[in-house]
Protein backbone atom coordinates (compact mmCIF):
# COMPACT_ATOMS: atom_id res chain seq x y z
CA UNK A 1 0.00 0.00 0.00
CA UNK A 2 2.65 2.26 0.44
CA UNK A 3 3.97 1.60 -2.96
CA UNK A 4 1.22 2.48 -4.10
CA UNK A 5 0.52 5.42 -2.37
CA UNK A 6 4.31 7.50 -3.23
CA UNK A 7 4.05 5.82 -6.81
CA UNK A 8 0.15 7.99 -7.29
CA UNK A 9 1.52 11.36 -5.66
CA UNK A 10 4.67 10.75 -7.73
CA UNK A 11 2.32 10.58 -10.93
CA UNK A 12 0.71 13.59 -9.61
CA UNK A 13 3.36 15.45 -9.36
CA UNK A 14 4.58 14.53 -12.64
CA UNK A 15 0.92 14.54 -15.01
CA UNK A 16 -0.87 17.41 -13.47
CA UNK A 17 1.81 20.29 -14.23
CA UNK A 18 1.67 18.79 -17.97
CA UNK A 19 -2.12 19.03 -18.09
CA UNK A 20 -2.13 22.44 -16.33
CA UNK A 21 1.04 24.19 -17.79
CA UNK A 22 1.18 25.41 -21.23
CA UNK A 23 4.78 25.64 -21.90
CA UNK A 24 4.96 21.28 -20.78
CA UNK A 25 2.24 20.95 -23.04
CA UNK A 26 4.07 19.66 -26.08
CA UNK A 27 6.28 17.34 -23.69
CA UNK A 28 2.77 16.11 -22.76
CA UNK A 29 1.72 15.03 -26.46
CA UNK A 30 5.20 13.22 -25.89
CA UNK A 31 4.45 11.45 -22.94
CA UNK A 32 1.06 10.27 -24.49
CA UNK A 33 2.79 8.89 -27.32
CA UNK A 34 5.08 6.76 -25.44
CA UNK A 35 2.22 5.73 -22.90
CA UNK A 36 0.83 4.24 -26.67
CA UNK A 37 4.08 2.42 -27.42
CA UNK A 38 4.66 1.30 -23.58
CA UNK A 39 0.27 -0.20 -23.63
CA UNK A 40 1.58 -1.81 -26.83
CA UNK A 41 3.71 -3.74 -25.62
CA UNK A 42 2.73 -4.50 -22.92
CA UNK A 43 0.00 -6.32 -24.64
CA UNK A 44 1.97 -8.23 -26.86
CA UNK A 45 3.62 -9.44 -23.75
CA UNK A 46 -0.04 -10.60 -22.29
CA UNK A 47 -0.94 -12.57 -25.84
CA UNK A 48 2.62 -14.00 -25.64
CA UNK A 49 1.87 -16.21 -22.85
CA UNK A 50 0.26 -18.44 -24.82
CA UNK A 51 2.33 -18.31 -27.75
CA UNK A 52 5.10 -16.69 -28.62
CA UNK A 53 5.74 -13.80 -31.49
CA UNK A 54 8.60 -13.29 -33.85
CA UNK A 55 9.82 -10.27 -33.57
CA UNK A 56 9.10 -8.97 -36.59
CA UNK A 57 5.59 -9.13 -35.41
CA UNK A 58 6.67 -7.58 -32.41
CA UNK A 59 7.84 -4.08 -34.62
CA UNK A 60 4.67 -4.40 -37.38
CA UNK A 61 2.99 -4.33 -34.27
CA UNK A 62 4.22 -0.97 -32.88
CA UNK A 63 4.43 0.49 -35.71
CA UNK A 64 1.40 -0.24 -36.90
CA UNK A 65 -0.42 1.23 -33.56
CA UNK A 66 1.65 4.39 -33.75
CA UNK A 67 0.37 4.59 -37.87
CA UNK A 68 -3.23 4.73 -36.60
CA UNK A 69 -2.44 6.91 -33.84
CA UNK A 70 -0.86 9.16 -35.67
CA UNK A 71 -3.35 9.03 -38.80
CA UNK A 72 -6.42 9.33 -36.55
CA UNK A 73 -4.95 12.25 -34.41
CA UNK A 74 -3.63 13.82 -37.87
CA UNK A 75 -6.79 14.29 -39.30
CA UNK A 76 -9.45 15.19 -36.58
CA UNK A 77 -10.49 18.91 -36.72
CA UNK A 78 -9.67 19.17 -33.06
CA UNK A 79 -5.92 18.43 -33.15
CA UNK A 80 -5.01 21.38 -35.86
CA UNK A 81 -2.71 22.71 -33.16
CA UNK A 82 -1.20 19.65 -32.16
CA UNK A 83 3.08 18.70 -32.54
CA UNK A 84 1.77 15.54 -35.01
CA UNK A 85 -0.44 17.83 -37.49
CA UNK A 86 2.14 20.50 -37.37
CA UNK A 87 5.10 18.05 -38.44
CA UNK A 88 3.27 16.93 -40.32
CA UNK A 89 2.40 20.06 -42.36
CA UNK A 90 5.68 21.51 -42.14
CA UNK A 91 7.06 17.92 -44.00
CA UNK A 92 4.13 18.55 -46.38
CA UNK A 93 3.27 14.73 -45.53
CA UNK A 94 -0.76 14.16 -45.60
CA UNK A 95 -1.42 10.70 -42.98
CA UNK A 96 -4.80 9.77 -43.23
CA UNK A 97 -6.43 7.10 -41.02
CA UNK A 98 -7.82 5.30 -44.32
CA UNK A 99 -3.90 5.51 -45.77
CA UNK A 100 -2.51 4.45 -42.49
CA UNK A 101 -5.15 1.09 -41.77
CA UNK A 102 -4.94 0.11 -45.65
CA UNK A 103 -1.55 -0.14 -44.89
CA UNK A 104 -1.87 -1.64 -41.10
CA UNK A 105 -4.09 -4.14 -43.24
CA UNK A 106 -1.38 -5.45 -45.81
CA UNK A 107 1.27 -5.59 -43.46
CA UNK A 108 -0.48 -7.99 -41.07
CA UNK A 109 -2.41 -10.45 -43.77
CA UNK A 110 1.23 -10.67 -44.96
CA UNK A 111 2.71 -12.04 -42.16
CA UNK A 112 -0.05 -14.99 -42.68
CA UNK A 113 2.20 -15.88 -46.16
CA UNK A 114 5.81 -14.47 -44.65
CA UNK A 115 6.07 -15.82 -41.31
CA UNK A 116 6.51 -19.41 -40.02
CA UNK A 117 3.44 -20.47 -37.68
CA UNK A 118 1.50 -17.37 -37.91
CA UNK A 119 -1.99 -18.11 -39.30
CA UNK A 120 -5.52 -16.25 -38.71
CA UNK A 121 -5.45 -16.28 -34.86
CA UNK A 122 -2.47 -14.06 -34.60
CA UNK A 123 -4.29 -12.32 -37.15
CA UNK A 124 -7.19 -11.07 -34.74
CA UNK A 125 -4.49 -10.94 -31.82
CA UNK A 126 -2.72 -8.24 -33.86
CA UNK A 127 -5.91 -6.11 -34.72
CA UNK A 128 -6.79 -6.60 -30.94
CA UNK A 129 -3.86 -4.70 -29.77
CA UNK A 130 -3.31 -2.42 -32.40
CA UNK A 131 -7.01 -1.13 -32.73
CA UNK A 132 -7.59 -1.18 -28.63
CA UNK A 133 -4.37 0.93 -28.12
CA UNK A 134 -4.48 3.08 -31.26
CA UNK A 135 -8.37 4.12 -30.91
CA UNK A 136 -7.94 4.72 -27.27
CA UNK A 137 -5.41 6.54 -27.19
CA UNK A 138 -6.06 8.48 -30.36
CA UNK A 139 -9.43 9.25 -28.30
CA UNK A 140 -7.72 10.65 -25.04
CA UNK A 141 -5.47 12.81 -27.56
CA UNK A 142 -8.63 14.39 -29.18
CA UNK A 143 -10.34 15.16 -26.08
CA UNK A 144 -6.80 17.03 -24.86
CA UNK A 145 -7.26 19.34 -27.42
CA UNK A 146 -10.84 19.39 -28.13
CA UNK A 147 -10.68 21.23 -24.06
CA UNK A 148 -8.57 20.16 -21.06
CA UNK A 149 -12.15 20.26 -19.38
CA UNK A 150 -13.33 17.13 -21.28
CA UNK A 151 -10.16 15.33 -19.65
CA UNK A 152 -10.82 16.27 -16.42
CA UNK A 153 -14.85 15.53 -16.62
CA UNK A 154 -13.72 11.98 -17.97
CA UNK A 155 -11.07 11.49 -14.80
CA UNK A 156 -13.89 13.34 -12.40
CA UNK A 157 -16.53 10.00 -13.93
CA UNK A 158 -13.56 7.65 -13.64
CA UNK A 159 -12.94 7.53 -10.73
CA UNK A 160 -15.71 8.03 -8.70
CA UNK A 161 -17.13 5.61 -10.41
CA UNK A 162 -14.40 3.26 -9.67
CA UNK A 163 -14.71 4.60 -6.01
CA UNK A 164 -18.19 4.50 -5.03
CA UNK A 165 -18.42 1.07 -7.25
CA UNK A 166 -15.96 -0.39 -4.14
CA UNK A 167 -17.77 1.09 -1.54
CA UNK A 168 -21.25 0.56 -2.09
CA UNK A 169 -20.33 -2.87 -3.15
CA UNK A 170 -18.80 -3.92 -0.57
CA UNK A 171 -21.86 -2.50 1.73
CA UNK A 172 -24.15 -2.88 -0.09
CA UNK A 173 -23.22 -6.22 -2.76
CA UNK A 174 -25.18 -9.14 -3.31
CA UNK A 175 -25.61 -9.94 -6.84
CA UNK A 176 -22.36 -10.48 -8.97
CA UNK A 177 -22.06 -8.91 -12.22
CA UNK A 178 -19.64 -10.63 -14.29
CA UNK A 179 -18.28 -13.59 -11.87
CA UNK A 180 -16.73 -15.39 -14.79
CA UNK A 181 -14.73 -11.83 -15.22
CA UNK A 182 -14.29 -9.94 -11.73
CA UNK A 183 -16.02 -11.76 -9.20
CA UNK A 184 -15.80 -9.16 -6.53
CA UNK A 185 -17.93 -6.97 -9.07
CA UNK A 186 -21.80 -6.43 -8.03
CA UNK A 187 -24.50 -5.00 -9.60
CA UNK A 188 -25.33 -2.69 -6.41
CA UNK A 189 -22.20 -1.42 -6.20
CA UNK A 190 -21.56 -0.95 -9.94
CA UNK A 191 -25.45 1.47 -10.06
CA UNK A 192 -23.83 3.09 -7.27
CA UNK A 193 -20.77 4.21 -8.39
CA UNK A 194 -22.72 5.35 -11.69
CA UNK A 195 -24.79 7.22 -9.55
CA UNK A 196 -22.26 9.02 -7.50
CA UNK A 197 -20.43 9.57 -10.77
CA UNK A 198 -23.48 11.02 -12.60
CA UNK A 199 -23.78 13.52 -9.32
CA UNK A 200 -20.69 14.83 -9.34
CA UNK A 201 -19.76 14.79 -13.40
CA UNK A 202 -23.19 16.39 -13.91
CA UNK A 203 -22.33 19.09 -11.34
CA UNK A 204 -18.92 19.72 -13.21
CA UNK A 205 -20.20 20.61 -16.65
CA UNK A 206 -23.55 22.15 -15.10
CA UNK A 207 -21.50 24.84 -13.48
CA UNK A 208 -18.01 25.06 -15.57
CA UNK A 209 -18.24 28.46 -16.44
CA UNK A 210 -18.73 29.67 -12.54
CA UNK A 211 -15.32 28.13 -11.94
CA UNK A 212 -13.71 26.67 -15.45
CA UNK A 213 -11.68 29.45 -15.64
CA UNK A 214 -9.24 28.98 -12.74
CA UNK A 215 -7.74 25.96 -14.22
CA UNK A 216 -5.36 28.64 -16.81
CA UNK A 217 -4.80 31.68 -16.08
CA UNK A 218 -6.04 34.59 -17.71
CA UNK A 219 -8.70 32.45 -19.81
CA UNK A 220 -12.18 33.43 -20.23
CA UNK A 221 -15.22 31.85 -18.67
CA UNK A 222 -17.04 29.41 -21.01
CA UNK A 223 -19.44 26.65 -20.72
CA UNK A 224 -18.79 23.33 -20.71
CA UNK A 225 -20.35 22.58 -24.14
CA UNK A 226 -19.05 25.86 -25.89
CA UNK A 227 -17.99 24.83 -29.02
CA UNK A 228 -19.81 21.33 -29.12
CA UNK A 229 -22.99 22.90 -30.26
CA UNK A 230 -25.14 26.14 -29.79
CA UNK A 231 -25.89 25.65 -25.92
CA UNK A 232 -28.26 28.50 -26.36
CA UNK A 233 -30.61 26.35 -28.68
CA UNK A 234 -31.20 24.04 -26.00
CA UNK A 235 -33.40 24.63 -23.31
CA UNK A 236 -32.00 24.29 -19.74
CA UNK A 237 -34.52 21.69 -18.82
CA UNK A 238 -33.16 19.65 -21.96
CA UNK A 239 -29.30 20.70 -21.15
CA UNK A 240 -29.86 19.16 -17.93
CA UNK A 241 -30.94 15.86 -18.98
CA UNK A 242 -28.67 15.67 -21.32
CA UNK A 243 -25.87 16.28 -19.53
CA UNK A 244 -27.29 13.51 -16.74
CA UNK A 245 -27.66 11.24 -19.89
CA UNK A 246 -23.73 11.71 -21.10
CA UNK A 247 -22.19 11.28 -17.52
CA UNK A 248 -24.36 8.10 -16.83
CA UNK A 249 -23.15 6.61 -20.42
CA UNK A 250 -19.47 7.83 -19.88
CA UNK A 251 -19.76 5.51 -16.62
CA UNK A 252 -21.02 2.70 -18.03
CA UNK A 253 -18.31 3.18 -20.34
CA UNK A 254 -15.35 3.16 -17.65
CA UNK A 255 -16.68 0.35 -16.17
CA UNK A 256 -17.05 -1.72 -19.69
CA UNK A 257 -13.19 -0.49 -19.79
CA UNK A 258 -12.28 -1.87 -16.52
CA UNK A 259 -13.74 -5.20 -17.27
CA UNK A 260 -12.25 -5.49 -21.00
CA UNK A 261 -9.01 -5.40 -19.29
CA UNK A 262 -9.93 -7.73 -16.42
CA UNK A 263 -11.11 -9.95 -19.17
CA UNK A 264 -7.71 -10.25 -20.84
CA UNK A 265 -5.70 -10.77 -17.39
CA UNK A 266 -8.27 -13.53 -16.85
CA UNK A 267 -8.03 -14.83 -20.28
CA UNK A 268 -4.35 -14.51 -20.52
CA UNK A 269 -3.66 -15.56 -16.92
CA UNK A 270 -1.69 -12.53 -15.47
CA UNK A 271 -2.21 -10.47 -12.86
CA UNK A 272 -0.84 -7.10 -13.94
CA UNK A 273 -0.14 -5.88 -17.51
CA UNK A 274 3.73 -4.80 -16.62
CA UNK A 275 5.45 -3.33 -13.67
CA UNK A 276 5.90 0.16 -14.63
CA UNK A 277 3.91 1.85 -12.17
CA UNK A 278 4.99 0.06 -8.35
CA UNK A 279 2.30 -0.90 -6.64
CA UNK A 280 -0.26 -0.24 -9.64
CA UNK A 281 1.26 -2.39 -12.45
CA UNK A 282 1.01 -1.07 -16.10
CA UNK A 283 -0.33 1.42 -18.17
CA UNK A 284 -3.38 -0.91 -18.84
CA UNK A 285 -3.89 -0.81 -15.69
CA UNK A 286 -3.76 2.32 -14.81
CA UNK A 287 -5.76 3.37 -17.92
CA UNK A 288 -8.22 0.79 -18.26
CA UNK A 289 -11.12 2.46 -17.87
CA UNK A 290 -10.09 5.91 -19.21
CA UNK A 291 -9.22 4.16 -22.50
CA UNK A 292 -12.81 2.96 -23.07
CA UNK A 293 -14.45 5.70 -21.94
CA UNK A 294 -12.72 8.19 -23.83
CA UNK A 295 -13.25 6.02 -27.33
CA UNK A 296 -17.07 6.11 -26.06
CA UNK A 297 -17.04 10.17 -25.45
CA UNK A 298 -15.22 10.71 -28.57
CA UNK A 299 -18.07 8.69 -30.00
CA UNK A 300 -20.55 10.46 -28.50
CA UNK A 301 -18.88 13.86 -29.20
CA UNK A 302 -19.13 13.36 -32.87
CA UNK A 303 -22.69 12.26 -32.80
CA UNK A 304 -23.15 15.54 -31.34
CA UNK A 305 -21.95 17.30 -33.75
CA UNK A 306 -23.74 15.91 -36.52
CA UNK A 307 -26.91 15.93 -34.84
CA UNK A 308 -26.39 19.79 -34.50
CA UNK A 309 -24.72 20.24 -37.60
CA UNK A 310 -21.59 22.02 -36.53
CA UNK A 311 -19.51 22.71 -38.94
CA UNK A 312 -15.76 21.49 -38.65
CA UNK A 313 -14.15 24.72 -38.47
CA UNK A 314 -16.53 25.53 -34.94
CA UNK A 315 -15.72 21.92 -33.60
CA UNK A 316 -14.12 22.78 -29.79
CA UNK A 317 -13.31 26.22 -30.73
CA UNK A 318 -12.55 27.03 -26.96
CA UNK A 319 -9.35 24.94 -25.66
CA UNK A 320 -9.99 25.19 -22.11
Amino acid sequence: MKKRIITGIVLGIILIPLLLVDALFPLLQFVITFFCIVATVEMIHMVEKTKPMKMGVKIIIVISTLLIYLGIVNEDPACKTSLIYQIMAKMDFKLSMLTTFTLVCAMVFACQVFVDDFDAADVGRCFMIILYISLGFSSITILLFSGLRFIIYMILISTFTDIFALVFGLNFGKHKMCPKISPKKTWEGAIGGTLVAAIVGGLFAGFYDKFGHYFIVGATPIRFFDGVFDVDRMPTAVLVLFIIILTVLISVASQIGDLICSKFKRTYGIKDFSQVFPGHGGILDRFDSALFASIVFVCLLTIIRILFDLPDFMVFGACL
